[in-house]
């Protein structure tokens, strides 16, 4: 969609990202055969499709955040905003509105995805937390030992993303907690009361980290949808 302002092709779906769109679908179409089955659990079923469809949707929206965000991160050329022109101000303000849209639907989705896990595997992990992350209920499956055959790449995958996953979550918690993330670096700037320059943080690095986390959310993805499939059929 937003690659039309940049004089792009729709996208073509490759790589990791259709990996997981892949899985989604495959596993969609199976709870859709149920469903026009019209058993008792048909209730169910339903419910299991949307969430998963939610799920496709909420991932192609996030492609799209960090594609804007790098795209308009490549039009920023200086580290403060007194040397901006008004051209690239606008590039430097599109691009943290992507970014910061990418890191909180990044959370959001992987926070969706373990509430599908946990009442599908029936984790009860609203036992442990009353709201729980996708990462409290990867700590409840290691717990349960749940389903080894999807807990141990689950753990492998969020130990190999740790640190970008990390400071993206603490800029998360920012963002929405505290003070807006661009304003973090101003705070730890600030030498001797003096706040007359602006300066912006690191965006290759921010950007980096955001691209390898969306990876973990794609490859996360494509396990358990692919995971979800084959137990379903067994």
């Amino acid at each position: 969609m937003f690659r039309a302002w940049f004089q792009q092709p729709r996208r073509v779906d490759s790589g990791q990202l259709l990996d997981a769109l892949r899985a989604i679908e495959r596993y969609r179409k199976f709870l859709s055969g149920l469903i026009d089955q019209q058993t008792p659990e048909c209730g169910r079923y339903t419910r299991y499709e949307l969430w998963a469809r939610g799920l496709a949707y909420a991932l192609d929206e996030l492609e799209q955040s960090v594609y804007c965000a790098d795209r308009f991160r490549a039009g920023v050329k200086h580290r403060q905003e007194e040397q901006m022109d008004a051209e690239e101000r606008d590039d430097y303000r599109r691009h943290v509105y992507f970014y910061k849209n990418g890191f909180i639907r990044l959370f959001s989705i992987l926070d969706k995805l373990g509430y599908l896990l946990n009442d599908l595997l029936r984790l009860r992990t609203e036992r442990v937390k009353h709201k729980f992350s996708y990462f409290t209920v990867l700590r409840q499956m290691q717990h349960l030992h749940a389903e080894p055959a999807l807990c141990e790449p689950l753990v492998r995958l969020k130990e190999q993303f740790k640190e970008p996953l990390a400071r993206l979550r603490e800029k998360r918690n920012m963002e929405i907690h505290l003070v807006n993330t661009e304003m973090l670096d101003d705070l730890l700037r600030i030498d001797l009361c003096r706040a007359d320059r602006t300066y912006i943080e690191d965006l290759e690095a921010n950007m980096e980290d955001l691209r390898q986390s969306f990876g973990m959310v794609c490859k996360t993805l494509a396990v358990v949808f692919d995971y979800l499939h084959e137990r379903s059929k067994a």
